[in-house]
């Protein structure tokens, strides 16, 4: 028996499986003669019922990013304009410009989008810990 989703089956297959089930076979009789499994049976006589088609729906998606187009060219102008600037900062110039209310993970999307990358700077405060020579022993502060 194929598993088979509701993604992965056949408009044909789908109208077999409303026409068998007109004939009076069962849901598992359905399932076993199509090669399909049950939930998929059940999945699409719902359609049925509830749309009167068997058509797929539509996929889902989340709420598309605000930061597309203009606003996007606008992102890479701030970015020319500041390039040492932190996300949190890039975020809030964008708003301010752009008069728009967004988040610090969506311009770090959206950087990550437009071919930036993250850069990390190299740490300018030293260590306290001392560094020790070859020997073990530490150094001094004047070696």
């Amino acid at each position: 028996m194929i598993c088979s989703g509701d993604v992965d089956t056949s408009k044909e297959l789908r109208r077999a499986i409303v026409r068998v089930r007109a004939q009076g076979f069962t849901y598992d009789e359905t399932a076993a003669m199509l090669g399909v499994g049950r939930a998929t049976v059940n999945r699409i006589l719902r359609l049925q019922r509830e749309r009167g088609d068997v058509e797929r729906r539509p996929r889902g998606g989340g709420v598309m990013s605000p930061i597309q187009g203009q606003i996007a060219k606008l992102l890479v102008a701030i970015v020319g304009e500041m390039p040492d600037a932190t996300v949190e900062e890039l975020m809030r110039a964008l708003s301010a410009r752009a008069e728009l209310t967004t988040s610090r993970s969506s311009v770090q999307r959206a950087l990550a989008r437009l071919g930036f990358s993250r850069k990390k700077s190299p740490s300018w405060q030293r260590s306290a810990t001392r560094r020790s020579t070859e020997n073990g022993a530490a150094s001094s502060v004047r070696s």
